[in-house]
């Protein structure tokens, strides 16, 4: 038994695609000797954007964008990285490794290579567990609780170095192995298979924002039947349920249009409120708080939607399980909500046709009119009353 810890650095990650510019590892025995320690830098061919939303610093990595954009790219190295972690007798983890994992399974993609397939364990997972149990803790933070004192952060092999030694300490506190630690917790364990991607059981592979995005679009491309049991009504669900359910919801959607109704996601647009959740969610609260808008909604449960639409019969049901938004939605990429630029490598191509450079009619720059000052004026008065004068004399 092996421990493959590893990180990734990206030059960016619009659309939730990361761009990988370095991929770290540290290997190690299963007494966390270190065998072999690496930096793999890649040129991601694509631009650097280091920015964050929460207003901190910009991402400061180990190396230099020139010597970043020098080295090969990922198409080089896919061989040896598939190698290294599909090692059979190893358990591979890092820190949040989640983003790790897509944007490696993205890099494999992108490159038109066959998916990399392993399982993971993750450290920010072990922490949350069994330190603090709340949130997220970045691996800064641990280190300075732990006093580990990586060389460089965000440089990737030091990162994976960081992430091994809160491992071994974590484990040596309590006296235990990785191995038993992941085996007795398998909550903190994932995997990636085919692009197919899991997490404590839970598939991962589209983010809930991302479905949220295909359910909105896809009931702008549907129609209300003329005639049905849902004629005149606007159907609005509880937003916790759409949110963990949204092929679910797509396939209600879909039924609803078909029985004359409507879907909406605004709760304040509805007269039919399908109440689902234990807990009011913020919809239901946002209807109750209105004694107008209570008075006209019809509060009704999931078991009476789906007869109303169809839905209570085993052939539907199995229909439903089928449905895919995948397969009835494409969206566009996007960067943060802005349409991308296509890219290829460090060049941005305009689709736009130039037209001939003869051709092009530079528009005249219009020239500011300057306003005259009443002294002016007065003085150009004068002068042309002096020139009359003079004239006449003349």
């Amino acid at each position: 038994m092996r421990y493959l810890f590893y990180d990734v650095e990206c030059s960016n990650c619009f659309n939730g695609e990361g761009k990988m510019c370095s991929f770290g590892y540290v290997i190690t025995d299963c007494d966390f000797n270190v065998i072999d320690k690496r930096d793999i830098v890649m040129n991601p061919a694509s631009r650097f954007y280091l920015r964050r939303k929460d207003g901190k610093p910009e991402i400061e990595l180990a190396y230099s964008e020139e010597y970043f954009k020098s080295q090969p790219k990922f198409d080089n190295f896919y061989e040896e990285i598939k190698e290294m972690l599909e090692y059979p007798d190893q358990l591979v983890m890092g820190h949040s490794i989640l983003n790790d994992v897509k944007h490696l399974a993205y890099q494999c993609k992108r490159y038109k290579f066959p998916c990399i397939n392993y399982r993971f364990g993750d450290s920010q997972l072990i922490y949350k567990k069994f330190i603090n149990g709340g949130h997220q803790v970045g691996l800064a933070k641990i280190c300075e609780e732990y006093d580990i004192q990586p060389e460089h952060l965000h440089r990737s092999d030091d990162d994976a170095w960081a992430t091994m030694e809160f491992v071994r300490k974590f484990c040596g506190e309590r006296h235990i192995t990785l191995d038993k630690l992941l085996s007795d917790n398998p909550e903190l364990t994932g995997s990636i298979e085919d692009f197919e991607v899991t997490l404590s059981g839970i598939s991962v592979t589209r983010s809930k924002r991302f479905l949220q995005r295909q359910l909105e679009e896809y009931t702008k491309l549907l129609n209300p039947a003329q005639e049905g049991t849902l004629k005149g009504k606007r159907v609005c669900i509880s937003k916790k349920f759409e949110r963990d359910n949204a092929d679910l919801c797509g396939y209600i959607c879909k039924r609803v249009f078909e029985c004359g109704g409507r879907y909406t996601r605004n709760a304040m647009r509805c007269n039919t409120f399908v109440k689902v959740d234990e807990v009011p969610c913020t919809r239901e609260n946002s209807i109750n708080a209105d004694k107008k808008l209570s008075a006209r909604v019809a509060m009704i449960g999931l078991d009476r939607l789906y007869e109303l639409i169809g839905m209570d019969n085993d052939a539907a049901k199995k229909e439903a399980a089928a449905f895919s938004l995948d397969d009835v939605v494409t969206l566009p990429p996007v960067a943060y909500g802005k349409k991308l630029k296509v890219t290829v490598g460090e060049r941005v191509v305009k689709q736009q046709q130039a037209a001939p450079e003869e051709s092009v009619v530079k528009p005249k720059k219009k020239r500011k009119r300057r306003r005259k000052k009443k002294s002016e004026a007065k003085a150009q008065t004068s002068d042309g009353e002096g020139a009359v004068a003079d004239d006449n004399t003349m």
